[in-house]
């Protein structure tokens, strides 16, 4: 057998407790602290796919309001888009430049109904078709303006002939 001096013996427990702390570490710190690390990252995962979730049910949310106001509108059978013209008309002050107002009216695959209204207006100036304009977009309408065409008038100055496209939906 060898005969180890007591500063070799020392040297040897102390290599003995260096290998034994590795040991532990390599087998038990190690894998509890990247488990802790990768437990945060996927507790961050989860939470970033929880927001996520939370703007995409805001989004439905947000569609399934607009799609229920679109139905309340579409069910709006009472408002003759007419008679509507006529008081946006009178509201913008046009009535007696309106020339022509016509109305056809066409299903969509057997669901909705389509009313076009092509309206002609004669020397009207700028303003009061801008005020017009206004008041068809801000009505409570389901309606759409497809055209506007605007020719300045032989009949005076700053007098605009203009001819629009009112696109109106109701459910059949």
């Amino acid at each position: 057998m060898i005969n180890l001096s007591k500063r070799e013996k020392r040297l040897l427990q102390i290599l003995g407790g260096v290998a034994g702390f590795a040991l532990v570490y390599l087998l038990v710190i190690s894998p509890l602290t990247s488990a802790k690390r990768g437990s945060e990252d996927r507790v961050r995962g989860k939470l970033d796919d929880i927001a996520k979730i939370d703007r995409m049910y805001e989004e439905y949310r947000e569609l399934r309001q607009k799609k229920t106001r679109y139905m309340s509108q579409l069910e709006n059978k009472n408002a003759n888009i007419t008679s509507m013209v006529e008081q946006w008309a009178s509201n913008a002050g046009i009535t007696g430049n309106i020339a022509y107002t016509r109305r056809t009216q066409a299903n969509i695959q057997n669901k909705y109904v389509m009313i076009t209204t092509i309206m002609k207006i004669d020397s009207v100036a700028i303003e009061p078709m801008l005020k017009f304009i206004y008041e068809v977009e801000n009505s409570n309408m389901l309606l759409k303006i497809s055209y506007i065409r605007m020719r300045e008038a032989i009949k005076g100055a700053d007098t605009y002939d203009v001819e629009l496209k009112i696109n109106t939906y109701t459910a059949q």
